[in-house]
């Protein structure tokens, strides 16, 4: 027996729920019945004790009718003594006896199997159980209106014999149909699981990398809501997988170029016997060794929003504490490059509901790519403004900017925009828009208000100060 399957679980706790039920109703049935069949033989015993006395005190042509003492003096002399009768049981009849005695208790007729039995006192009127020869006898005496006492009883194995027929009647139909019950059971159980069954069938034959959803519209409605959570998991799995499919080979494709440069250099410091051509290949290493360390960074920032950012709750979070913080960690870039860098805001806190990694990733990558794209002297201007239900966020530089047709491909990753003297990588673009999308917000590229650059436009769901969210 395998409790670990279901199904084995569900067909033996049917069978004991049908055992716990039908055994007793069987005993409650059995035991009324034979309370109903002991009422009806002592009923039926007690008629044939009065009828008994009637037809001996008639015995006599009738006088009981007019004198009945007349009818007892004639039956008493005509009889001149006790008339014993023999009583012989066929099959299916049940063994009886009597006796018949007058007023004066002198006995008038009784059978041979009780004929010895001594006369009955006035206390044993009515039923009563006497053992006689190592058998029970089910008696019942009367005194009738002829003054004639009459003693009868049958032997209670007759009853014994119906008893029997009853546990056959009521246990035979339990001991065939519990089986059977069992059987019907299990197939039942077997029947109704089908829909597990095709499932994991369903599931077996599925192919790696399959976005099909799995169909529920003849699924029963116990099953609906595992086939919507395994529909669920299924996405987010295969998401996953699409997640680190994409990190791979974004690892390979940016790291390969980066990666070779830096080999080169170092060779190259290795035979040089110039120390100023030493210093410049190393310098050169160094840069490469920089890049490469950046784009290491962005990749698992996008690893980060794409994986992370999805499994969390978001909570509440200042955009203006964030940025402060952004521009507060890269001063040294901005001290470098003597850039004019402006950060204004019209409230002391702009809440939204979001992830603070990802909010974070999208700050610090558009401050980057202004930074890398605006010359020496530029300005760079952040503002987050409260726009009703909204929050609005411009970031705009006097860079080179993207040209209009180039805009929608610039969030494409690896995508370069241009010829520049920055490296650029392709990958900042795309992570402030997933982190843009992350919060169902918006993202476009416009021109700047200098004449030239880029102005970067966002716009997210407000949150009012005090207001706690629920996602």
């Amino acid at each position: 027996m395998n409790f670990n399957s279901l199904r084995s679980r569900l067909t033996w706790l049917i069978i004991l729920v049908q055992v716990a039920i039908l055994i007793p109703l069987a005993i409650i049935s059995y035991q009324r019945e034979l309370h109903e069949m002991n009422k009806l033989l002592d009923g039926r015993l007690a008629q044939a004790g009065r009828t008994l006395g009637t037809l001996i005190a008639y015995g006599q042509g009738g006088y009981a009718a007019h004198d009945p003492d007349r009818a007892l003096e004639l039956a008493t002399e005509a009889q001149r003594g006790t008339v014993v009768i023999s009583v012989h049981a066929r099959n299916y009849e049940p063994e009886v006896g009597f006796q018949a005695y007058d007023p004066k208790g002198k006995l008038l007729a009784a059978t041979a199997n009780l004929a010895d039995l001594p006369p009955p006192t006035s206390a044993e009127r009515g039923f009563s159980d006497i053992e006689r020869s190592g058998m029970r006898w089910r008696l019942f005496t009367l005194t009738n209106r002829f003054n004639l006492t009459i003693r009868i009883g049958e032997r209670a194995e007759n009853r014994y014999d119906i008893t029997r027929g009853l546990v056959l009647e009521h246990g035979l139909p339990l001991v065939i149909g519990l089986p059977l019950l069992a059987l019907l059971a299990g197939l039942a159980v077997k029947q109704g699981l089908k829909p597990l069954a095709l499932l994991t069938r369903i599931l077996s034959q599925r192919e790696p990398g399959s976005r099909k959803l799995i169909s529920i519209d003849r699924s029963p409605d116990e099953i609906k809501p595992l086939i919507v959570t395994l529909n669920q998991q299924l996405e987010r799995l295969e998401d996953a997988l699409d997640r680190e499919h994409r990190f791979a080979g974004d690892v390979a494709h940016e790291l390969r170029t980066p990666l070779a440069a830096t080999m080169i250099h170092m060779e190259s410091a290795l035979i040089a016997d110039d120390p100023a051509e030493i210093q410049y290949t190393l310098r050169n290493a160094r840069r490469s060794l920089g890049r490469l360390g950046r784009r290491i960074e962005q990749i698992l920032a996008i690893a980060r929003l794409e994986a992370g950012a999805a499994s969390q709750h978001r909570i509440p979070l200042d955009l203006v504490t964030i940025a402060t913080e952004v521009v507060e960690e890269l001063a040294l870039v901005i001290a470098e490059k003597d850039i004019s860098l402006s950060l204004n805001h019209d409230e002391q806190e702009l809440l939204v509901s979001g992830h603070e990694v990802a909010l974070t990733a999208m700050f610090r990558n558009l401050v980057e790519n202004a930074l890398r794209y605006t010359p020496e002297r530029g300005h760079v201007d952040i503002a987050i403004r409260r726009i009703g239900e909204k929050v609005s966020i411009a970031v705009a530089d006097d860079g080179p900017g993207i040209p209009e047709e180039r805009r929608q491909a610039a969030f494409q990753r690896f995508h370069r925009v241009g010829e520049t003297s920055e490296a650029g990588y392709g990958l900042g673009l795309s992570i402030v828009q997933r982190a843009v999308e992350l919060h169902g917000g918006a993202i476009e590229l416009l021109e700047a208000p200098y004449g030239q650059g880029l102005l970067v436009h966002i716009v997210l769901d407000a949150l009012r100060p005090g207001e706690v969210t629920a996602v």
